[in-house]
């Protein structure tokens, strides 16, 4: 008994014993994404993805952030207290998944597409598509994507998505057609809520002038049939605040964003639209 019990007595000490961190500290982590075509989220709320990752890793992680590639591929990571001796080895005894050796080594879900593993005390990677390929993108042979002023904005808000000429993008509560996101050259939505109230702001960066002008047209549109419908008056002073085109970008102040709002566009984005 103590004999078979012995290798989880080691793992709950490992697990336990120290705190473990990011190890990206002159940098985001998720700044070597995005990619012409993705669709990045990170998240600083990690509640917000509850109910998609399992708690064990919503618990241990400061920060999330994942990719949505143009062909729908998932890959990302969590950051915080994930060891790499611990994390390894219980996806190594979990039944669940197997190991694929090489370098890197990772683990496998057998009933699915899914790979993980910690390939340095701080972060645990996953992948839908190929891990190796997530890791060298993100971590062996990482190079930045995602400038230092707009990570850094991205990373003081509860969620941030980035878009690299998106050919969809996620639910934000008013619909967008795909023809419209196309004609996006790169997006930032940054989110936040206080328990009370949600705050959705950002910029996009259009193909042009009138397609800033066409967009803040259709998102005023998309909001005043809302209004419409909840049979309240519009205010279309307030209205042509929330959407500003300054030439070919398109500024978001728009503060009717609720949490669940929120927490759909977090799961939307990270779980491939």
């Amino acid at each position: 008994m103590t004999r078979r019990l012995l290798p989880i007595l080691i793992l709950m000490l490992v697990l336990t014993s120290c705190m473990h961190q990011s190890p990206f500290r002159s940098e985001y982590y998720f700044q070597a994404m995005g990619r012409e075509g993705d669709i990045v989220i990170t998240v600083n709320d990690c509640s917000l993805l509850a109910g998609f990752l399992p708690d064990e890793i919503i618990g241990r992680a400061d920060r999330i952030s994942a990719v949505v590639n143009a062909d729908g591929g998932i890959y990302g990571g969590a950051e915080g207290d994930f060891g790499y001796t611990g994390i390894n080895a219980l996806l190594d005894w979990a039944p669940e998944f197997r190991k694929v050796d090489g370098d890197p080594f990772y683990f496998q879900a057998r009933s699915s597409s899914f790979e993980a593993a910690v390939p340095e005390s701080g972060l645990l990677l996953f992948s839908s598509v190929s891990y190796p390929e997530a890791y060298a993108l993100t971590v062996s042979d990482r190079s930045l994507v995602i400038d230092d002023r707009t990570a850094a904005e991205m990373a003081s808000h509860d969620a941030a998505v980035y878009m690299n000429h998106p050919a969809s993008i996620p639910d934000i509560g008013m619909e967008i057609p795909d023809e419209t996101a196309r004609k996006i050259e790169k997006a930032v939505l940054l989110f936040d809520d206080d328990g009370e109230s949600g705050y959705l702001t950002g910029w996009l960066d259009m193909d042009s002038a009138s397609s800033a002008r066409t967009l803040s047209t259709l998102l005023r549109n998309e909001l005043l049939k809302g209004i419409r419908q909840r049979g309240e008056k519009p205010d279309f002073k307030v209205l042509s605040g929330y959407f500003r085109p300054d030439g070919d970008i398109l500024y978001i102040d728009y503060p009717g964003v609720n949490r669940d709002m929120v927490e759909a566009m977090a799961k939307a984005s990270a779980g491939g639209v």
